[in-house]
């Protein structure tokens, strides 16, 4: 499962990079945008990845939580670029729905760890 999920968020991560790279150069909200979803994204595919290596418990944990609030950060970015029609809705709608759907693996896992986070 944390194989598929590291996956999903390593391919979500390069599709944000290449969102940021087309993203108009000359709107100042677009660089701050930009700047933004990079940040999110790699983040959240390096603590992705990092789940794959460690065994304590509470590390992984920390690590689950924190991959989950850069990929609702990513969410949050792709979702002011739609909402300012910088992009095309049938472009960001489907990576929009991918983020959401690894924020919700994320939930889950961390919720199988530990039920009343």
């Amino acid at each position: 499962m944390i194989d598929d999920i590291y996956k999903r968020a390593k391919l979500l991560s390069k599709t944000c990079l290449k969102i940021a790279l087309v993203l108009p150069p000359e709107i100042t909200m677009c660089n701050l945008m930009r700047g933004h979803l990079i940040d999110r994204a790699t983040n959240m595919a390096i603590k992705a990845k990092g789940l794959m290596v460690t065994q304590n418990p509470d590390y992984f944990l920390k690590k689950l939580s924190e991959a989950k609030e850069s990929c609702d950060g990513c969410a949050y970015w792709l979702e002011l670029i739609k909402d300012e029609n910088y992009l095309e809705s049938d472009i960001i709608n489907p990576i929009l729905e991918e983020s959401e759907a690894i924020s919700y693996l994320f939930a889950m896992a961390i919720k199988k760890i530990k039920p009343n986070y």
